[in-house]
Order: structure tokens, then sequence, then C-alpha cells
């Protein structure tokens, strides 16, 4: 039986990981004129931060909490876990050719804000983890024994954690950057749907976060010993 706290823990990551996602295609359709991918339309820039944040938030998101939420034997997570981030993968550079294309359109310059130098980071670091978790723990390197795995895994798990981290902050900075650009009234509609959306992101990590730090992992084998515990009670 799963427990009380592995349930509770993946509502509440369902709820916050869907929130930001609902938000900010909102925020789309209400505020920023829709969206379309004609060429030289302005509001094919507003694809940019739906496909960023329903690849790291919701689909990364629900692939680095697989190991501690699914009751399922550990090599059944591994291909969900690896499934998931490249799903989240192809949201990602969807992203990136949005914005592009969007800044080649309209002759803006690239690379030039700290929401796009984070964001850099965040995407870099999160092929690296594509690449690394694939090539090590997904067979696709001969030589990877459980020596180079042991070895690896602490980095795995580190630049993990700390990527959700700059994710949510690459986020923040590209609401910030977009209000401003935007220059709406402090206290209009659009800020406050900003400011929630903002507020979601920051729920998400803490979640991710304490799911990752606090919620012990289930396997079938875990879940036969609870039950044969609760039946000798």
């Amino acid at each position: 039986m799963v427990s009380l706290k592995h349930l509770i823990s993946l509502l509440v990551f369902e709820v916050v990981a869907i929130l930001p996602v609902i938000l900010i295609i909102y925020w789309g359709h209400k505020f920023a004129g829709g969206f379309s991918w004609v060429e030289k339309s302005f509001n094919k820039f507003n694809y940019h931060p739906v496909f960023m944040i329903i690849g790291f938030v919701f689909v990364m998101g629900h692939s680095v909490i697989s190991f501690r939420i699914l009751p399922l034997g550990h090599r059944t997570k591994k291909y969900i876990h690896a499934s998931m981030n490249i799903i989240a993968a192809i949201f990602v550079i969807a992203g990136l050719v949005t914005v592009f294309q969007f800044h080649a359109e309209h002759e803006f310059p690239d690379l030039y804000s700290t929401h796009s130098w984070l964001g850099l980071a965040t995407v870099s670091l999160f092929f690296l983890q594509l690449l690394g978790g694939l090539s090590i723990f997904q067979d696709l390197v001969k030589g990877a024994n459980d020596e180079v795995r042991g070895a690896y895994k602490p980095w795995h798990v580190v630049a993990g954690i700390s990527m959700v981290t700059l994710v949510a902050v690459s986020i923040c900075t590209g609401i910030q950057e977009k209000y401003l650009f935007m220059k709406n009234d402090n206290f209009s509609a659009t800020a406050y749907t900003m400011n929630f959306l903002a507020l979601s992101i920051f729920m998400w990590v803490f979640t991710v976060i304490y799911i990752l730090v606090a919620v012990e992992k289930q396997t079938p084998q875990t879940l036969s010993t609870e039950t044969l515990a609760m039946t000798n009670e």
C-alpha cells in the first residue's frame, strides 16, 4: 500500500506543476495577445515561456520525482525518468527555436540579459545531465560499470537539485523582464497574474526539493515489507 505521505506529496506536486502551465497559457491569451506562428508576429514569442514551463516545470519535474514517488522497480523507474527527460528536451528545444526565431525576425539582440544568461546555463546543465544520464545509467556506454555509476551518481543527483533551483530563478527573471517590457501599471491584472505565476514556481521548487530530501524511495519490495508488517501487527 502506498503511504499517505507519498500520496499527499504527489497530489501537492501535481497542483504546483500544473498551476504554472495554466497561468502562463492564461497570461498569453488574456494579456499578451494570444499565440501565432506567423512570421514576424509579436505573438510568436508567447510560445517561448509556454514551451519552457511545460518542459522544465511539468515534464522534467515529474522526471525528477519519479524515483521517489513511483512504487515501481528501479529499472522501470529509470526508463520512465529517461523518457520524460527526453520529452522535456523536445519542449525545451521548441522554446529555444521560438525565441531565437522571434529575435531574428525582429532584429533583437540575443543573450544580453540576466535571464538569457541564466537560461543558457539552465539549458546547458539540463542537456549535460541528459547526456550523462543516458550514457552512464542507460547502458549507452559499455564501460559504465557499477564503479563508474557509483562515482557519477552523487554528481548527477546534486546537479539535478541545482538545476531545479536554476530553472526557478531563470523563469522568475524571465517573468520580471517580460513584465518590464510590457510597461503595465503596477497593480494591473497582468501584474497580479505574473506575480502569482512567480509564486507558483516558488511553490513548485519547494515541493520538488522536499520530495527529493524528505520522501523515501518506494519499490515493490518496500511495499511488500510494509504490507507484511501491517499484517503482523
